[in-house]
């Protein structure tokens, strides 16, 4: 991307990633891998954009509530 001249990089942060679960418990090792990338992409004169991607369902939630077709997953999980 440098040697491409790009000044900026968006990317999406998968909430299974950070939150095998749904919610609770953080993976401390996947919000490690976004730091490294975020740190790379500065120090490369890179600015991160990041977003949540959001149909990255974890499969607890895909089972518990049927994944998105369920108005709860909503209420339930919409404040981590």
């Amino acid at each position: 991307m440098k040697k491409l001249n790009f000044d900026a990089y968006r990317f999406s942060i998968s909430w299974s990633r950070i939150f095998p679960k749904g919610s609770g418990k953080v993976n401390w090792r996947g919000v490690a891998y976004y730091n490294r990338l975020i740190d790379y992409m500065v120090r490369q004169g890179i600015t991160p954009y990041a977003n949540l991607y959001h149909y990255d369902l974890p499969e607890a939630l895909e089972r518990c509530y049927n994944g998105l077709l369920s108005k709860k997953v909503v209420y339930v999980h919409a404040f981590i």
